[in-house]
């Protein structure tokens, strides 16, 4: 992470609470306040081996039971809890990592095993009484109580902070750390809403039931192809271009949909890979649906941030399948889907009409296309971005219209959840890219059908988008003009 800030008072062993420069404020933690446990982060060797040798001698001291009996299990638990509270300490403002301490608890029914049946509380609780870590339990609290649930959290104390620092830990012995099992996930589809006793409505869940499935030969050969692309990523230097980085922090901080408290330094460790596939079955388990690459901290800001992209040292440029989806569904009925996809004419002719800027309402004809093409209901009944600018002269209904009648070839595809299928065909394009990239040895990016490298391999990476995207829909792609350096 050559090119980062250093960190200043983040690494100094004082009181964490007092007071410090501005931008470096640490916010005492208040209940259900904090960045959600990550078991994807592992702390480096050999600063991250000694730190968990410390912990677990402190951990058994507070134990009445067998020392050597399932100890393996508890110092890899030990070690995450000290990833996660480094990462509270280093690079948030509040430095508490949110968690369950139920042992029958939802939340952990896609993770590993030892996390579920109250493994996490199991561990910090010991380490609570010897000093190392503080915590608030969680508390919920019945429908309509002015006082809303939260979520039980744990973080750092000054003892620990002090202990790691000695042991070398700093910002950059946080590294990713997907493992085997997790670098191909399948899920179920999303079920349908449920009413919250807790919250006195309706919650659509965010996702369907993760289902555990024996590896075929090709989840395997998927599984080792993105270890190796893990791998190679984490010997490259992938971080924004040390003068952007107060602006990408302040873009970070200001953004709605940022999860947790405000970033003290850029959270750059999470470069792993995996792919997730959608509307699975448990009784006979297949990968036809979805498949998308995640992971990548760079797949999670804008696009002006990731203009400020560097790749070992190098600025970069990101090449964007223009319209990827309704394009797809053109090129697979061999229909040449010329043009602006997103523009509707009826919608240009009341811009220039009401005398508003051309393409205002583009975003809006993009989301309601984009629903069409994934959704299978009604696209007037999903709930839009509070920020959408929508035709206020047009019922919503008849937006639609037009835009079943402009796509009249591709409109039999509306409301079948095609996007899914799109997203598999999308997912293997990405995936061919990025380990054919690394294969000759330089570095791709993807951010699901655009990807991002360095000035000089833009040729190369073109070609290679085109060469996927042909093989497998018979037509050449259409490209944004989006050559963001």
């Amino acid at each position: 992470m050559e090119g980062i800030a250093d960190p200043g008072p983040v690494a100094k062993p004082i009181d964490m609470f007092k007071a410090e420069p501005p931008g470096w404020r640490v916010e005492r933690p208040t209940p259900g306040r904090g960045v959600f446990f990550d078991h994807h982060i592992e702390l480096r060797e050999p600063e991250g081996g000694r730190l968990a040798d410390w912990l677990v001698e402190r951990f058994n001291e507070q134990r009445d039971m067998d020392r050597h009996r399932g100890m393996e299990a508890w110092r890899f638990r030990i070690r995450k809890l000290a990833a996660n509270a480094m990462r509270g300490h280093f690079f948030r403002t509040c430095p508490a990592i949110l968690y369950s301490r139920g042992a029958a608890s939802a939340w952990y029914q896609d993770k590993p095993k030892w996390m579920k049946h109250g493994g996490l509380r199991d561990a910090i609780d010991p380490l609570i009484a010897a000093g190392l870590l503080e915590g608030i339990d969680g508390q919920k609290m019945p429908h309509g109580h002015p006082v809303p649930s939260w979520t039980a959290s744990y973080w750092a104390t000054n003892e620990l902070i002090r202990m790691a620092l000695e042991f070398g830990v700093t910002p950059t012995s946080i590294i990713p750390d997907v493992p085997q099992e997790d670098l191909v996930q399948l899920y179920a589809t999303k079920p349908m809403p449920r009413y919250d006793r807790l919250r006195g409505g309706l919650v659509q869940p965010r996702k369907g039931k993760r289902i555990w499935f024996d590896p075929t030969p090709q989840t395997q050969q998927w599984s080792d192809t993105l270890a190796a692309i893990n791998a190679f990523y984490r010997q490259q230097k992938i971080e924004p271009a040390p003068d952007f980085l107060e602006a990408w922090l302040s873009e970070r901080n200001a953004d709605p949909d940022r999860g947790g408290p405000r970033y003290r330094m850029p959270e750059l460790f999470g470069t792993d890979l995996y792919r997730v596939f959608n509307n699975g079955d448990a009784a006979d388990p297949r990968f036809d649906l979805g498949g998308r690459l995640f992971g990548g901290w760079w797949m999670y800001v804008s696009e002006t941030a990731r203009s400020a992209i560097t790749i070992n040292g190098q600025t970069t440029i990101e090449l964007d399948y223009a319209q990827c989806h309704p394009r797809m569904l053109y090129h697979e009925r061999d229909l040449p889907g010329d043009g602006e996809l997103y523009t509707v004419p009826e919608i240009v002719a009341y811009e220039i009409e009401t005398g508003k800027e051309p393409r205002t309402y583009r975003p809006c004809i993009k989301w309601l296309t984009q629903i069409l093409i994934n959704g299978r209901g009604r696209p007037e009944a999903v709930e839009p971005p509070g920020d959408m600018l929508f035709p206020p002269d047009i019922p919503l209904k008849r937006v639609i219209g037009f835009i079943e009648a402009m796509h009249q070839p591709i409109a039999d595809s509306f409301r079948t959840g095609a996007g899914l299928r799109l997203m598999r065909t999308e997912s293997d394009i990405a995936f061919e890219i990025v380990a054919t990239a690394m294969a000759e040895g330089w570095t791709v990016l993807p951010v699901h059908d655009s990807f991002i490298t360095t000035i000089d391999r833009r040729d190369r990476l073109k070609a290679m988008m085109v060469d996927a995207y042909v093989w497998r829909l018979g037509r050449e792609p259409v490209f944004k003009d989006n050559i963001i350096k």
